[in-house]
């Protein structure tokens, strides 16, 4: 079995809010999984991303809903291996500026801040 790098988006969002105000704010995540194959890699991280999501009913008071919204990425670990110091996942964008926007450490937007 190989090492796969998996990245989901959720959604959290306050269970108790009116329609009119959204207070949601999204969340990135990172997988490691090991499979056989991409496909079943793949399948492994939506389960796992799935295992994160709240039903709306049970959020409350508790807490806000965490919903699944979107799998970016399912990739071998870059050099094959993850049981030592190593880059483990690399993409590429086309502007710095629309990455900075929403990164929070390049002076985005805290959505946790009011």
């Amino acid at each position: 079995m190989e090492p796969y790098v998996g990245i989901v988006i959720f959604e959290l969002a306050k269970s108790n809010t009116s329609p009119e105000e959204n207070n949601s704010f999204f969340r990135e995540d990172f997988y490691i999984v090991y499979a056989d194959s991409e496909e079943a890699a793949h399948k492994l991280v939506e389960k796992r991303a799935h295992e994160e999501e709240t039903p709306k009913n049970a959020a409350q008071d508790s807490g806000p809903t965490v919903t699944l919204r979107h799998i970016i990425d399912v990739a071998p670990a870059l050099y094959g291996y993850v049981d030592k110091d190593c880059n483990l996942y690399s993409r590429h964008f086309a502007s710095l500026e629309d990455y900075a926007r929403f990164e929070m450490m390049l002076g985005g937007k805290d959505p946790l801040s009011h």
